[in-house]
């Protein structure tokens, strides 16, 4: 298995290869902001879009995101305390890197950071999981959930499914003691929080902007966000996780609510990275 990561790592890092996801992540991105085009352009959209911050959605966002970089932090600091609040706070930084094509942005970021130095191999390695293992570990359960779980006992089966699906995907995967001791899933709480705030955040978004099927919707939406990451290269999945949620959901059910939904969704999120990444920005010049 050590072998085989490595030679992952080797592939991944082919200047042939990492040009050839880009380019092709790049048409997978243009592709999907054509058909978004496309599909405002059929349905003659007369919409007036406002944006007005739900502060309570913000705070839970801010929450999520602080579990987030925690699991970060305790991944990579290697149990020092003292590097606790210098990685917090690049990882914070990092998040403004996210919209930079390719996500060299993070990439550079990530590997400056504190003790990262002696400890690059595993900084790649955590940067592989955190793009791949949080999808990993969610969609199971969102389409398990949707297919066969029905709607008045859904919420409470996504926890429980979501809870129980982490323990047993950490138990295989720890069979291999390398990934024991070089994985995100060391600090699972901390990925099961992230993750369950996430999810009840998005279905909140939907119930609070009025829709009838919100639980369905946040589903939808939240199918899109974690398969958007296993597109990388493109900045944060745009394009690509709008694409996929209209493709999921019923284009012919408020149609206009959907992309004004879409269009809220994105700038909630872009308002909490640049929050994060200002207050890493700021915190680094005064340390340095």
């Amino acid at each position: 298995m050590k072998n085989n990561l490595n030679k992952l790592f080797v592939f991944l890092n082919n200047e042939t290869v990492q040009g050839k996801l880009k380019k092709f992540n790049l048409l997978i991105s243009i592709a999907s902001f054509t058909y978004i085009y496309r599909l405002i352009s059929d349905n003659l959209i007369n919409t007036n879009f406002e944006f007005n911050l739900n502060y309570i959605e913000f705070i839970l966002l801010i929450i999520t995101y602080v579990f987030i970089g925690l699991t970060w932090v305790k991944f990579s600091s290697q149990d020092n305390k003292e590097t606790y609040k210098d990685i917090f706070f690049d990882w914070a930084y990092s998040n403004l890197g996210k919209y930079v094509p390719g996500g060299i942005g993070v990439v550079s970021i990530r590997l400056n950071q504190g003790n990262s130095k002696k400890n690059s191999k595993k900084i790649l390695f955590g940067l592989l999981e955190e793009q791949f293992l949080v999808p990993f570990l969610s969609l199971p359960v969102l389409l398990a959930c949707i297919f066969f779980i029905k709607e008045s006992y859904l919420i409470y089966f996504l926890v429980v499914f979501q809870i129980l699906f982490i323990f047993i995907i950490k138990n295989i995967y720890f069979r291999n003691e390398s990934l024991r001791n070089n994985s995100l899933l060391n600090y699972s709480n901390y990925l099961l929080i992230s993750i369950l705030l996430s999810n009840f955040l998005t279905i909140l978004i939907f119930y609070n902007l009025g829709f009838d099927n919100y639980l369905y919707q946040g589903l939808y939406y939240l199918i899109a966000s974690y398969s958007a990451l296993l597109f990388v290269g493109v900045p944060s999945g745009i394009g690509i996780r709008e694409g996929i949620f209209l493709l999921l959901s019923d284009i012919n059910f408020n149609f206009s609510d959907q992309i004004e939904a879409l269009i809220y969704i994105r700038l909630l999120y872009l308002i909490t990275d640049i929050l994060f990444g200002i207050t890493g920005l700021i915190y680094k010049n005064k340390a340095s």
